[in-house]
């Protein structure tokens, strides 16, 4: 199992103690989380304060941690939606995408996700890392007579 299989595991289970969040931060005051949110609880094992009061400074600390954005791109590659660019430097904005999605699953309903609906994603997101990182095991050629 890979590291980015393991996180989003993690994140999977923090979601579903901690709780789910959408709000202002990545975190609320009562401990629930959003989905990037889980994803750094999954790697880390923390919540930073940072997370329910400085968007700023929790950015960077996620941004900074590969293992934790190596699971977001995982997820980010999941969800139905397209990926958000930045108007200056044109690069992917995986944290955006994964907050946007949360927010409204479709663009058009206004309606966030279940928690099962973000604990799935999460899931599928391990499962199709998995399923990446593992080779298939081979199958040995088939004998011909002597």
């Amino acid at each position: 199992m890979s590291e980015t299989t393991r996180i989003l595991r993690a994140a999977a289970h923090a979601a579903t103690y901690h709780g789910l969040q959408t709000g202002a931060h990545f975190a609320d005051s009562t401990g629930r989380l959003d989905m990037v949110a889980a994803i750094y609880v999954g790697a880390t094992g923390k919540t930073p304060h940072s997370f329910t009061n400085d968007n700023h400074t929790a950015c960077l600390l996620i941004e900074t941690n590969e293992p934790v954005m190596a699971a977001i791109r995982a997820v980010s590659a999941v969800l139905p939606t397209d990926i958000p660019t930045d108007a200056e430097t044109g690069l992917y904005c995986h944290i955006e995408h994964l907050a946007y999605w949360q927010e409204d699953r479709q663009h058009t309903t206004g309606q966030p996700p279940t928690h099962t609906e973000v604990v799935g994603v999460l899931l599928r997101a391990a499962a199709d890392n998995d399923s990446v990182e593992t080779p298939s095991p081979l199958i040995p050629a088939q004998r011909t007579a002597a």
